[in-house]
């Protein structure tokens, strides 16, 4: 059966602000009409975009709905809930939990950490092998976290072969539920995990898999309370306790697990947690200098699982692996043989179809920088603003239509002062932006004419006039300093007089005590005269008109003939301007 994505974009959420860009460790998406998608093909499913999102655009596909078809197709159901359970609810007993769980209709609960426990002893006595063998395997990387081997099998598929051939702990534990009760019952997963819907999207013996947040929408809409459970009732986990596996979801568990299945002699072992940091630690490894096996235990989310995307995040970090380590603690240190000895098996790896990448030329990048403004290496300011760590990245993508050029601050920044620089020049009348201290940031040349000759001088060696002071250039300044001023007016008309000439002048803000604007126009220039005799002679209509409808029945067609003989001198003033 095909699914939605697990990850996807509320289109009329997305604010275009390309955080799920700089925060995906991959780049899979692709932003079309200002909005960013997925790329499911691309994407790994770590649920960085769904975290930093700050719009909440990126969803998680919500999966508990399916639950209850679930039910009725089945007729027993079992919850495989994930280690972290007690760091997502810590002032609650795993007694609780289990109650409420039951509550819901499943027949069972059963530990993820089972299987986490059953890979560990398996994993632990194959690398020990390898340790004995002078020609034997070098590199192993752990298969737990299903996020990571698809980064690997995507990204740096040179080290897809030293991905460990053995089950992640939820496959693992689903064969061995299957196996202990029956291979038509259902299964479900509860857990911190985005990229275990995936696995469940691509393995048959998983039903259904959901996050802890969803876990809490399916209590809240059963209207089921964890507090109103005893703690210290007689539920337990089936078909028994994990042991050690419950350390999995911190980083280092696994190898704490594994060690005590069998010590890892003359084997060097790594965690590492983060996309960006396995690729990092395994970019350039040369295996051949390794003179002893080395183990690499690689978690998708920095800090592990404890620090999922489908968790709450309620409780703070470190209280989060201290409620781990305390629950830990009180398990057994590993399973027994009887338990060890129902094991399924364990083989198989998330299965990844590999995408085909397109490598760009140089003259292909160059020009995509082109049309971004940037020509030379001084252009690419590689400010991130885009999502892309450099300018050539974001040329890539846009080679790609994974970007586009409007994502680029610097060229929309660009293009916008070239527009408003285009409608300045093009304004009939003189425009002048001025900062708060008065000095020029732009103006037009029909300024610089209205302003005298000297002005246009100025204005023909430096065009635009920036820096300027325009108390030296026009008196009309003082209006610019009161809009500036701290609790100054928005807008002020004024019509001041320089020698035969006199200006009206039309100054506000831009940004408040920042920049303010002014409009002049020389209203003495016969054009402007006969503009204003129009609108004044319109102002006049006006007013006659809102008396006519207060006192008609005195007025009569005076006001008719009166709005008559105006409307011919705009008439008569319009075909002057237009023959002219």
């Amino acid at each position: 059966m095909n699914f939605q994505y697990p990850i996807y974009t509320e289109p009329t959420e997305c604010q275009d602000c390309y955080k799920c860009i700089r925060c995906c460790p991959v780049k899979s998406i692709r932003v079309e009409n200002g909005h960013a998608k997925v790329i499911s093909e691309l994407c790994i499913s770590c649920g960085e975009c769904v975290i930093h999102c700050p719009s909440h655009a990126k969803r998680v596909r919500e999966d508990y709905g399916r639950i209850s078809q679930l039910m009725q197709i089945k007729d027993k159901v079992y919850v495989s809930i994930a280690p972290s359970f007690i760091s997502e609810f810590p002032e609650y007993s795993p007694a609780q939990i289990i109650q409420a769980i039951h509550k819901l209709g499943f027949a069972g609960v059963s530990e993820t950490a089972l299987g986490a426990d059953l890979i560990s002893a398996e994993l632990a006595e194959e690398i020990s092998k390898a340790a004995q063998d002078p020609n034997g395997q070098k590199l192993f990387l752990s298969s737990a976290c299903p996020a990571v081997v698809e980064f690997i099998k995507l990204y740096m598929s040179e080290y897809a072969p030293y991905i460990t051939d053995i089950a992640s702990p939820l496959l693992a534990h689903a064969r061995y539920l299957r196996k202990t009760y029956g291979s038509d019952i259902g299964i479900v997963f509860i857990g911190p995990c985005i990229a275990k819907k995936r696995e469940s999207d691509l393995w048959n013996e998983i039903d259904v898999a959901i996050t802890f947040r969803e876990f809490r929408k399916m209590l809240k809409e059963a209207g089921i309370e964890l507090n109103r459970f005893s703690k210290s009732a007689d539920a337990a986990f089936i078909p028994r306790r994990a042991a050690k596996g419950a350390l999995f979801p911190v980083d280092g568990g696994m190898i704490t697990t594994m060690e005590q299945y069998n010590p890892l002699e003359n084997v060097r072992t790594m965690v590492v947690s983060g996309i960006t940091e396995i690729r990092d630690a395994l970019h350039g490894l040369d295996i051949k200098s390794l003179s002893a096996p080395l183990f690499m235990e690689l978690l998708s989310c920095p800090g592990g699982c404890v620090n999922g995307p489908g968790t709450a995040g309620t409780a703070a970090g470190a209280i989060r692996r201290v409620e781990l380590f305390s629950y830990a603690d009180s398990a057994e240190s590993r399973l027994d043989d009887a338990t060890r000895a129902e094991s399924p098996e364990l083989a198989g790896t998330l299965p990844v179809t590999p995408v085909q990448t397109t490598a760009h030329t140089e003259e292909e990048i160059r020009s995509a920088l082109r049309s971004v403004g940037k020509y030379m290496a001084a252009d690419e300011l590689n400010c991130a603003s885009c999502g892309y760590d450099t300018c050539r990245q974001f040329a890539a993508a846009m080679l790609d239509n994974r970007a586009e050029k409007t994502m680029c601050v610097s060229y929309m920044r660009k293009l916008a002062q070239k527009k408003a620089n285009g409608l300045i020049q093009a304004i009939p009348s003189g425009v002048v932006i001025v900062d708060k201290n008065l000095n020029l940031v732009e103006c037009n040349l029909n300024f610089a004419r209205l302003m005298g000759k000297d002005v246009v001088e100025m204005f023909e060696a430096k065009p635009g006039l920036e820096g300027a002071d325009l108390t030296k250039i026009t008196s009309a300044s003082r209006f610019f300093a009161d809009v500036l001023a701290m609790n100054g007016p928005d807008v002020i008309e004024r019509e001041i007089r320089d020698g035969k000439k006199i200006f009206h002048i039309t100054v506000f803000e831009i940004e408040k005590e920042e920049i303010a604007a002014g409009v002049v126009e020389d209203i003495t220039a016969p054009q402007i005269q006969r503009r204003r005799t129009v609108s004044q002679a319109r102002k006049v209509i006006d007013k006659n008109l809102a008396v006519v409808q207060k006192i008609a029945f005195l007025l009569g067609e005076n006001a008719a003939e009166t709005e008559s003989m105006l409307n011919s001198i705009i008439d008569s003033y319009s075909d002057d301007e237009e023959d002219q």
